[in-house]
């Protein structure tokens, strides 16, 4: 009984780690989100947000440059699906992000566009 009962509270104890706010702390769940687009790509980059299948223009990162953009709290309302897009100036070729689903409370999402859009990554924290 009293391992059960130790487990249990290792259990607890952990899962309390695992809280997002920090004790006194409140989460914000109008935060903003951060977008952090870093192209390795020989040309400017026109980058694209798509929610629930509606397309919007998020801005351009210029050629081997990093951008941070803002995304107004309202794109990342819970239970919303993303899903990045970026299509090279002056060329045919884009890349489009796998799909993701987003949480309220403010994200950061970091995708990096190589020479090769096709071998882009994307992080989300």
């Amino acid at each position: 009984m009293l391992r059960h009962c130790l487990v249990m509270l290792a259990i607890t104890v952990a899962l309390g780690a695992c809280s997002r706010a920090r004790p006194g702390e409140e989460l914000n769940l109008d935060a903003s989100s951060t977008l952090n687009v870093v192209n390795h790509h020989w040309s400017d980059v026109d980058v694209y947000l798509v929610r629930d299948g509606q397309r919007q223009r998020v801005g351009t990162v210029t050629a081997v440059g990093e951008e941070n953009f803002e995304l107004n709290p309202s794109l990342t309302k819970a239970g919303s699906t993303l899903q990045l897009q970026a299509h090279a100036v002056g060329s045919s070729g884009g890349i489009s992000s796998e799909t993701f689903s987003v949480r309220p409370g403010g994200m950061q999402i970091t995708w990096t566009l190589e020479s090769n859009l096709s071998r882009a990554t994307l992080a989300i924290y």
